[in-house]
């Protein structure tokens, strides 16, 4: 039997949460692992269950006590340093050029955008191709600078 994806959510609402997990449990090559909804508690989690596939929201609050939105872009590179194997696929609503081509470049797997229904009702699939080191951009039509299309296939 093969193993699992092993797949951490980081998003601050619940019921995306809990889509996710809809989604995703649907496959049965997919493990959801941990949730959690503040960014200071992902790294801890990643620490304590061992993750593939990390679903992340770039707008997520730092802390109950600290509103202020966790250092995503920041905190990928140093992510994928301290966990081998781990792939990020960020799933939000912001569609900007700059973000999305920062997020990449930053060193994530892919970027999904949260209003892309076709993608999210495919999620699984999503997961699975990230999961393979195949770098997702979101089905929603996109203008990307070519140097991005080159480095990235498009899902």
């Amino acid at each position: 039997m093969n193993k699992k994806i092993r797949v951490t959510i980081l998003d601050d609402h619940q019921n995306i949460i809990d889509g996710y997990v809809f989604r995703l449990s649907a496959d049965p090559q997919i493990e959801v692992v941990a949730t959690i909804g503040f960014g200071e508690l992902l790294e801890p989690t990643l620490a304590e269950h061992p993750t593939d596939v990390l679903l992340l929201d770039l707008s997520v609050p730092t802390s109950v006590e600290n509103p202020n939105p966790y250092p995503v872009l920041y905190a990928i590179p140093k992510l994928l340093q301290a966990y081998a194997g781990l792939n990020i696929l960020v799933i939000s609503m912001f569609a900007e050029r700059g973000l999305i081509r920062a997020v990449m470049e930053a060193g994530a797997s892919g970027y999904i955008l949260k209003d892309d229904q076709a993608t999210a009702r495919d999620l699984g699939s999503v997961v699975v191709s990230v999961a393979g080191a195949a770098s997702t951009l979101a089905n929603r039509r996109i203008n990307f600078t070519s140097n991005i299309c080159q480095k990235k296939a498009v899902y």
